[in-house]
């Protein structure tokens, strides 16, 4: 308990001294609940939402499944679970809606430009396959002929 109350001693001091600007959001990776936090965050804080650790892996800036121990962070020590609260001195909270807000915001580009043509009424116009493979057949054909 005492080491919470200096950190918050601490933390209430730094926010006055520098206006108030040290609100952070962070998303959870497990409920995607959005919450503001006070840094720096404790390995014990949890979603208020979930109640999972937030000092996460998966809540981290640097997670990257696809890199080399699933971090970016080329200096950090290698953590087993993912999902489990740890003392990394590189974690740096996922602002709310980063990477998962780009991915999305990325598919919603790639299916608007390979979206079908819609009808006035709204309605997805779609040939059957067979069809739309003869017609190209037949203007390739047309093509060739002149």
């Amino acid at each position: 308990m005492y080491q919470k109350e200096s950190r918050d001693a601490i933390v209430s001091w730094l926010k006055n001294e520098l206006g108030g600007q040290m609100e952070t959001k962070i998303k959870c990776y497990a409920c995607a609940n959005v919450w503001s936090f006070s840094p720096p965050l404790s390995r014990r804080d949890e979603c208020p939402q979930c109640h999972r650790d937030a000092r996460v892996c998966k809540n981290c800036l640097f997670y990257d499944p696809k890199s080399y121990r699933e971090c970016r962070e080329s200096e950090a020590d290698w953590v087993k679970d993912k999902e489990q609260g740890n003392f990394c001195g590189y974690f740096e909270a996922s602002h709310a809606g980063s990477a998962a807000s780009k991915q999305d915001d990325s598919k919603a580009k790639l299916n608007a430009l390979f979206a079908k043509p819609q009808t006035a009424s709204g309605v997805q116009e779609e040939k059957p396959k067979t069809q739309s493979l003869q017609d190209d057949l037949a203007k390739f054909l047309q093509n060739k002929k002149t």
